[in-house]
C-alpha cells in the first residue's frame, strides 16, 4: 500500500510540479495517472522513490515513511520502471541486469540466482538471459526492465509510460503481464485504452493537482471532463468543418 498525503514538489526554478496531492493505492490496486504533458505525472512518480525531493507532505509505503534514512527500504518496497528501458539496462547481459538489484542489496548468491531465475521465467523471457540489451527489441527491453524491478520483490511497482517504444504485439504482451501481477501499480500513461485494460482506477492530473478520480469507464469516456483535463476521451472523434465561405474551420467533439 502506498499512502500519499498533501504531497508537494517544487523544482529549484520555483515550478510547482506536484501541488498538494493526496490519495492511497491499496494492496493490489492498479491506478492509471493520466494528464497532458507537463501535468506532473512523472514528477509525482519520481518523488515517491526519492529521485526528486519532496517539498512538503508525506509518502508511506507499507507503513514506512519516506525520508533520507528510509530511502533504501522504500526503494525495496516501491520499484520503478522508467519510460526508457535503457535507463535500467546497463550490464553486459540481461541476467546481470536482473541480478544487480538483489546483489546490491546484499542478497546471497543463492538467493540472487533464485530470484533471477524465477523472475525471468515468470515474465517468459528466459531466452533473453545471456543476451545484451543492445540486441533486444523495444518489447524485449521493456520486459527486461520490468524484470530488474520484480527481482527486488517489491510490494508496489510504478511505471512511467510503459507502452512507449512498443509495437502492437509487444503492447498486448505487456498488458497480459501487468494484468497478471499481484502488486499495487501506479501507471503514468498517455495510452488511454491501455489504461482502461489494465487499471481499475484512473486519476487525472492537471497542473500538478488531482482533477478527477474514478473508474476508467466513468472518467475516460467523459468527453467534457477529459477535455477540461487537457485530454481527449476514448471514442471522442475530432472533426474539422470548413466554413462555406472557405474561411478557417472549427472543431467539434463528438462522442460515439
Amino acid at each position: 500500500m502506498i499512502e500519499i498525503n498533501n504531497l508537494t514538489v517544487i523544482y529549484p526554478d520555483g515550478t510547482k510540479a506536484v501541488d498538494n496531492i493526496s490519495f492511497t493505492a491499496g494492496g493490489g490496486e492498479s491506478i492509471a495517472l493520466v494528464g497532458a504533458n507537463g501535468a506532473g505525472k512523472t514528477s509525482l512518480l519520481l518523488s515517491l522513490v526519492g529521485v526528486i525531493p519532496i517539498h512538503s507532505g508525506t509518502v508511506t509505503a507499507d507503513g514506512t515513511a519516506l525520508n533520507k534514512k528510509t530511502l533504501n527500504e522504500i526503494r525495496r518496497k516501491i520499484g520503478m520502471v522508467f519510460q526508457n528501458p535503457d535507463d535500467q539496462l546497463f550490464m553486459p547481459m540481461i541476467v546481470d541486469d536482473v541480478a544487480f538489484g538483489p546483489r546490491n542489496y546484499g542478497c546471497s548468491e543463492a538467493e540472487v540466482k533464485e530470484r533471477v531465475d524465477a523472475t525471468l521465467q515468470a515474465l517468459g523471457i528466459t531466452h533473453l538471459r545471456d543476451k545484451s540489451s543492445l540486441k533486444l527489441s523495444g518489447g524485449e527491453k521493456r520486459m527486461a526492465a520490468v524484470a530488474t524491478v520484480l527481482a527486488m520483490d517489491p510490494s508496489a511497482v510504478i511505471f512511467d509510460e510503459p507502452t512507449a517504444f512498443l509495437d502492437p504485439k509487444a503492447r498486448r504482451h505487456l498488458i497480459g503481464v501487468l494484468n497478471g501481477l499481484p502488486h499495487s501499480k501506479l501507471i503514468a500513461t498517455h495510452d488511454l485504452t491501455f489504461a482502461q485494460e489494465v487499471c481499475s482506477r484512473v486519476i487525472v492530473i492537471k497542473n500538478g493537482r488531482i482533477f478527477a478520480d474514478g473508474e476508467p469507464k466513468e472518467i475516460l469516456h467523459d468527453v467534457k471532463l477529459m477535455e477540461e483535463g487537457g485530454l481527449e476521451a476514448i471514442n471522442a472523434h475530432l472533426h474539422y468543418h470548413v466554413h462555406e465561405n472557405g474561411g478557417p474551420g472549427h472543431y467539434h467533439m463528438h462522442d460515439y
